[in-house]
Order: structure tokens, then sequence, then C-alpha cells
């Protein structure tokens, strides 16, 4: 994947569409704003610059701040295993309640029925945030149902909500018991942060073992599962969940050296899918070294994240919660006489920047730019706006000109993220 930024230039090139004067206040992606001449005495003209996200990373904020060591799943607390057995328990207004005729929840706005689990087997947690419920039943012991219910309205990652006291995420699977003592337990289910429940157990369809996530903020289907072979004795798999809880990472602890070769593995729950590592925004592959693997996040930026593979052995990788360009996209706009032109390296005149906090792939729009400077035209009516993006973290794409400098050099005009418009100042 590639980050990359638009100004598109004009044609003529010194008259870049992209780029407008304008008295307006308020303007749509779709619709460019109108043009306007200013005079010396402007105080109401600014400058509006459209900007691409012509790449395959999305430029935004990181939403959360938090950093340190990713830390292991949470158990589900709750358990019962016999038909007879009952509880309650309340939370945050919500209670739950289990017996011989069912399970269920209610309280303001909630009234859910997981109804009957016939082998009276059953778990069930709060998710940490409070925001989620979750429950696993059983008709037989070792089948098992999952269900996710919203304790209050959930938005997903691409946009849609998921409504209070509806089910927000659902899974099932079947581990190999073959007597009650071998069936699942609580043990089996785990809440990964708050933004999946995490499912494990040995797979009843055959050998290997069975991990799975369920994640409500991703879009459906919001589910993931696989299989993996079991090496006993020589590899075991550590969970780990980053800070922010949005990505699971699955690391290989490789316990004899005759274990053979697993790499480390993360899913985002903001889609339910596998992320590969990135190290400045290259793929990476990270292979396990020993038993005692961890993640660390030590900053929200490119290669902010440090692996030890499991012998004191280290890697750094790209934060895969925020990485790519935290902080959005920079536009600057300097002036210069157009008869410096073109150097444009001659009397700069900086008008001002702005920072739009969010720009997906394949959109565009338009970033006002304040004047901080006045118009005043230096008795030269002829001037040339140049505009420039570039990444808020200053590498991803670093500011391509530096109109400030004490020898600037020739503004980089064959660059996409730079563009120029040649405008009238009137006295």
């Amino acid at each position: 994947m590639a980050a990359k930024l638009l100004i598109k230039d004009g044609n003529p090139i010194w008259l870049s569409a992209s780029i407008v004067p304008s008295r307006d206040t308020v303007v749509s992606p779709n619709s460019a704003p109108s043009t306007a001449t200013p005079n010396v005495t402007s105080t109401d003209v600014f400058v509006y610059v459209k900007v691409e996200n012509t790449g395959t990373v999305d430029f935004t904020t990181c939403t959360c701040a938090a950093v340190g060591a990713w830390t292991p799943p949470v158990f589900f607390a709750g358990f019962l295993g016999s038909t007879t057995a009952t509880k309650t328990e309340t939370q945050g207004g919500v209670t739950f309640t289990t017996n011989s005729m069912g399970s269920s929840i209610s309280g303001p706005g909630i009234n859910f029925s997981f109804g009957l689990s016939a082998s009276g087997r059953r778990a069930w947690a709060w998710s940490p945030d409070g925001r989620c419920f979750a429950f696993v039943g059983s008709p037989n012991g070792n089948d098992w149902y999952l269900t996710i219910v919203a304790l209050q309205p959930i938005t997903r990652s691409n946009g849609t909500t998921i409504a209070k006291n509806a089910v927000a995420a659902a899974t099932n699977g079947l581990y190999a018991g073959t007597n009650a003592a071998q069936w699942w337990n609580n043990a089996n289910f785990a809440w990964a942060g708050s933004k999946a429940v995490f499912a494990s157990g040995a797979y009843a369809g055959g050998s290997g073992f069975l991990m799975s996530l369920a994640c409500p903020e991703a879009p459906s289907p919001n589910t993931w599962g696989d299989l993996f072979p079991v090496f006993p004795g020589q590899i075991d798999w550590a969970l780990l969940v980053s800070p922010c809880g949005g990505t699971i990472g699955f690391a290989p602890k490789k316990l004899s050296a005759s274990a053979p070769p697993q790499d480390f593995f993360q899913v985002s729950t903001a889609t339910a899918k596998v992320v590969p590592f990135r190290k400045s925004n290259a793929v990476t592959s990270i292979s396990t070294t020993g038993p005692s693997p961890s993640i660390t996040t030590i900053q929200h930026a490119a290669n902010g994240v440090r692996i030890n593979t499991g012998n004191g052995t280290t890697i750094d990788v790209d934060d895969p919660e925020c990485s790519f360009a935290p902080g959005g996209v920079v536009v600057r706009v300097d002036r210069v006489k157009a008869s410096t032109l073109p150097t444009a390296n001659l009397g700069v005149v900086g008008v001002g920047s702005s920072v739009l906090s969010t720009l997906m792939q394949g959109k565009s729009q338009w970033v006002q730019v304040v004047n901080q400077n006045t118009w005043a035209n230096q008795s030269e009516r002829h001037w040339c706006l140049l505009a420039q993006a570039y990444s808020v973290d200053g590498t991803t794409i670093p500011r391509p000109w530096n109109g400030q400098a004490a020898s600037p050099p020739a503004f980089p005009v064959t660059k996409d993220e730079c563009a120029q418009r040649n405008i009238e100042i009137l006295p």
C-alpha cells in the first residue's frame, strides 16, 4: 500500500482549478467555491485547495492515546453447568437472569431472551466497557452458540449502527468433548478488550485447535475463525490485545528447538479480517524464536510497535491502529510575485496553513486556508499561489517545499502534491 496526495495541476500548469481564492464560507466536496479577486484591503478572501487521496491508505487521526504492552483477554466469569443451576446478576442497570426456563437480560430499553440451554451449560460476561453482553449456551454440552447483544447503540467501522437491544455479533462451533468432563466451560471464551469475543477449543470435526473472534464493530459478516494444527510440547499460542482494542495479535510460542516455524499474525476488530504486519509501510513477516513472545505499543506511529519474537529478539513494526498517516493532512499555501517564476523562490509570502483531520482513500476535500498575512501586493498585481499537501506525521508524505527557508529552492510543481495558480491582487 502507498500513501499519495494530489492537488491537480491546471492547463496551462499555472492555472490549477484546485486552488481558488474565494469569499465562500461553506463548500461542498462536490462543488468548487466561487472565485474572488482579492485587493490589498481584503480581509474576507480565503484560499481553498482541493486535495485528493489517490493512495491506498487513509489519512486520519488516532482516536485512542493508550500505549503499552498488549494484554491477554479476560475469560468469562459467569458459568453454570447444570439445568437446575440458577443465577441473577446486575451491572449498569442491566440484569441477567438464568434458570431452568431460559436465560435473558433486562433493563431500560433492554429485553432480550437467549432461550433455553438444553444441556444447562451456560457462560456469560459483560464487555469491559459495559457496552455489550455476551452469552454462550449449548443444546448438548459440546456444541456452543455465542450471542453478543448491544446494551447501547454501537457504530460499526463502516458507519452503520447496531441498535440497542439488537444482536451485535453471533457465531457457533463444536468442540471435541466426548463426555461432560471434556465439554467447554467459561475458560473457552474471553473478552479481547471490548471489541471482540475470543473462542478457542479442540475441534470436534477432526484434529486441530479452533480459534475464532466475534467483532461487534466490524461489518457483517463480523466473525473470523481458523483451524490450527496441534504441536504438543512444541508450539503454543499467546493471544494479545492491543491497548486500544483495535487489533488482536496471535503470538506463537516456540516451546522446543524442534518446533516447526510459525508466524505471528493479527486480526483487526474493525473488519474481523487478518491484516499484515508492516514495517515502514512495507508488508513484513515475523517468525517465532522462543517461548516468551510479547507485543508492545510504544507510540501510535510507523514502527511504533515492538515485537519480542520469543527469545528477546525484537522487531519494530507499524502500529496497526494508527500508523500510516496519524493526524491527517496539512495543506499550506504561499504566494510569490509571478515575475519570479519559474524559480518561485524570491520574496515568498506565507498565506497560511490548515489541517484536514481525515481524508479517506479515493476521497477529495476542499480545505479552507485562511490568509494570515493580508493581501499586500508590493505594487505588483500579478502573483502566483503555491499550494502543497503533506502528512501531519511528517514522514509518510514529507513537506515537499519550505518557502520559509533562507534560500528556498524552486517550487516542485511537478510533484503530485504541489500545484500553482496565478491570480491578481488589485490595488
